[in-house]
């Protein structure tokens, strides 16, 4: 088990604690249907990575090992058991991941896979498990270069995860601003600039534990008291389906180029600069930025049974993830494609009902016949609790929406 699966249990019980005092102490900072669309974000890039090529290891590995005579040759020995080799190695990958985070930002195709992270309209710990799942891996350039320190798979690996890790805390508003980390760490402050959608803000602070790269290479902006954060995107998602989440920017520049008639920029617009559009697709297909000045958080209203059902189910989905991922070298691929596809068809229904979508009247019928048919695929050990779920979920999804004329499910204008 990585650090990060192993840090999973922990990240959500800083959530519950975190939600808690949200409730006990009014702040605001929740709800629920925002946060089950980051916490579906996050289970879905977790759940994907299962049945994922990773590239990133998949070059690095037989290069270093391709490498490893001259590293030898030079001296170059890197271990896990020196505590400065760890440090100088995190040091070394946070440089690389800001160049990485940077260039997400600045590129059209690496902002598609990024965005998912910064959807969200509000900022709590839920937010930092807000992942993309990398349908189109591209971050592994950036960590290329490690090879010419010598360093070595498993340090690279650890490295990154306590990154990863680190960046969990800074994703909160009750943290204030102590002077002195600000100079030199990534914090919950000169982060909380990161993810606002303000002109001021917008593009900054792209460090992961230090914030010294920023002040380095002129992108680093303080939080003004003057200039609350508003969080978001500039073109909003409405809608907290995850996989829509992940399809987002790459649907716009899809239809872009289907639309725009010069060859020259069906081809390039992928790799211009973050939100640059051909102007005809432009013309054809106007795609309004959010109007800061009058800020609407997407919340659409259903009713207090159906947040209920979202909610459990998305309990239900959380722990068959944290299962799965425990268990899934012991259950073959195959198997564990199927449960994937089954979670991720429930992570999609779940957030269309949080959006207020008439069509999911339907479809989580049909989501929960198709578990129950496919069933016996699954170990037998688990079979009648299955069979259970189905039973259980389908009768409280029948009384919700088609007995009770006040709790359907109400349309929701995107």
């Amino acid at each position: 088990m990585g650090l990060v699966t192993a840090a999973i249990p922990f990240f959500l019980l800083a959530v519950l604690i975190e939600l808690t005092l949200d409730r006990w102490r009014g702040w605001g900072l929740y709800r629920l249907n925002d946060a089950i669309g980051s916490l579906g974000a996050g289970i879905l890039s977790r759940i994907l990575g299962l049945v994922k090529v990773g590239i990133l290891m998949l070059l690095y590995i037989p290069l270093y090992q391709w490498l490893e005579p001259t590293y030898q040759s030079l001296g170059i020995n890197w271990s896990l058991d020196n505590p400065w080799h760890l440090v100088l190695a995190v040091i070394a990958y946070d440089f690389c991941y800001y160049w990485k985070h940077r260039i997400c930002h600045e590129i059209n195709i690496f902002w598609a896979e990024h965005l998912v992270h910064h959807q969200s309209e509000d900022y709590n710990l839920t937010t930092a498990l807000r992942q993309s799942s990398d349908l189109l891996p591209l971050g592994w350039i950036f960590y290329l270069p490690l090879l010419l320190v010598g360093m070595p798979p498993e340090v690279l690996i650890t490295a990154g995860a306590i990154d990863l890790i680190y960046q969990f805390w800074v994703h909160t508003q009750k943290f204030p601003k102590v002077r002195w980390m600000e100079w030199i760490l990534v914090t919950p402050s000169n982060h909380r600039v990161h993810h606002a959608q303000n002109k001021v803000y917008v593009d900054r602070n792209y460090g992961g534990i230090l914030i010294i790269w920023d002040r380095l290479f002129g992108t680093y902006q303080e939080e003004l008291e003057d200039q609350p954060c508003i969080y978001g995107v500039r073109k909003p998602l409405n809608t907290f389906d995850p996989l829509a989440a992940n399809l987002q920017h790459f649907k716009r520049m899809w239809l872009d180029a289907v639309y725009t008639q010069s060859w020259k920029e069906k081809f390039t617009l992928w790799f211009r600069a973050t939100g640059y559009r051909p102007a005809d697709a432009e013309a054809v297909m106007p795609v309004p930025s959010g109007d800061l000045d009058n800020f609407q958080r997407f919340d659409p209203q259903i009713s207090r049974g159906l947040r209920g059902y979202a909610l459990a189910q998305h309990v239900i989905y959380s722990v068959a993830t944290l299962l799965l991922l425990q268990f899934s070298t012991e259950l073959g691929y195959g198997l564990t494609a199927l449960m994937v596809l089954m979670l991720v068809i429930g992570l999609v229904i779940n957030g269309r009902i949080l959006d207020g979508e008439p069509r999911t009247r339907r479809w989580e019928l049909a989501r929960l016949a198709l578990l129950g048919a496919t069933t016996p695929l699954f170990p037998a050990v688990i079979w009648a609790q299955v069979a259970g779920y189905c039973l259980v979920s389908g009768t409280a999804w029948w009384v919700l929406v088609f007995t009770h004329k006040d709790d359907t499910v109400t349309s929701v204008s995107h």
